[in-house]
């Protein structure tokens, strides 16, 4: 990734920030730019977030983002209308910037355990590693495998395992978590 992708990925980061700060919207950065917090970095040209809102309130986050420079993606919106009341992606100067609310129990618990992280001089609230973890086996892409395995393997003796095995048996995937664990 060049040097004026990162920089515009930095720079859309911390407009995004600003206005979470701004609207005291509470969120944590999740996805492949927390993966690179945690795990194996790998590129990525969007960012996501977990903010806790519900429908009303992100239906009304999108007016007050225009005035800040930050896009609705409607060609997303067009072409993904089931997940229209749960997750919404915006742009700024060509990135992809993802909100996406809570859809279960798990989700609600990243944000009352998030943690802040520094990123380029910037202090950001960031999901942790086990939850990170759980959220990329819930998901289950192979990539996710992939992603998941980096973050255990590069902070196995650092996890709270009782956490990350409890959480796993709620949500129904202590086989994927048990996978990973025996690679």
């Amino acid at each position: 990734m060049g040097n004026s992708m990162s920089d515009a990925i930095l720079n859309a980061l911390s407009q995004v920030v600003l206005f979470f700060q701004k609207y005291r919207i509470p969120y944590a950065l999740i996805g492949a730019m927390a993966l690179n917090m945690f795990g194996r970095p790998r590129t990525t040209l969007d960012i996501d977030f977990l903010v806790l809102l519900d429908e009303k309130d992100l239906a009304n986050i999108k007016n007050k983002t225009a005035s800040k420079n930050i896009l609705i993606d409607e060609e997303w919106v067009k072409n993904n209308p089931m997940l229209a009341k749960s997750h919404v992606r915006f742009n700024i100067d060509e990135i992809a910037i993802d909100f996406m609310l809570p859809r279960d129990d798990h989700d609600k618990q990243v944000l009352k355990r998030r943690q802040k992280k520094k990123i380029h001089n910037k202090m950001i609230w960031i999901i942790t590693p086990e939850d990170l973890i759980l959220q990329k086996l819930k998901v289950g892409r192979p990539r996710d495998f992939e992603d998941a395995l980096t973050v255990l393997e590069r902070l196995s003796k650092k996890l709270d395992v009782p956490y990350l095995e409890g959480w796993a048996k709620r949500l129904g995937i202590s086989n994927e978590l048990d996978y990973i664990q025996n690679l």
